[in-house]
């Protein structure tokens, strides 16, 4: 942790938190359970208590797993061969996802399988406004 005591960072960093995560991973091949452990650090250029850092964490990991993790595993925004323009199909998923939370769909992924089935079920869905 060097480089937070350094000159440069003076005046920036205000707090530094450190968290230490130890989780479960189903081994498919093994077929067991495996312990692995991680360490992530924060750092905050304002003054930060447990209670408010541990809220403003869970925050942020809300957003990654209700929106991008969407993104990266339903809709495969990662696998995307699109070069040209990539903004415009991003509007698109946006868009279609804002239409499927606006409709209370918690099941993204089930509910774009139904659609796929059925086209007209887009027809049962609150205007979006």
């Amino acid at each position: 942790m060097q480089f937070i005591c350094d000159k440069q960072w003076s005046g920036y960093v205000e707090s530094v938190i450190c968290i230490k995560r130890r989780t479960s991973v189903f081994n498919t091949k093994e077929k067991i359970y495996k312990d692995r452990g991680e360490v992530a650090i924060y750092i905050a250029n304002y003054k930060v208590g447990a209670t408010q850092s541990n809220e403003l964490i869970r925050k942020h990991w809300h957003i990654e797993n209700k929106d991008h993790h969407v993104r990266d595993v339903t809709l495969r925004e990662d696998e995307s061969r699109i070069r040209v323009n990539p903004g415009n199909m991003s509007a698109m998923r946006s868009f279609a996802l804002n239409i499927l939370r606006k409709n209370n769909i918690e099941n993204i992924k089930g509910e774009l399988y139904e659609n796929s089935l059925d086209f007209y079920n887009l027809y049962s869905y609150k205007q979006f406004i």
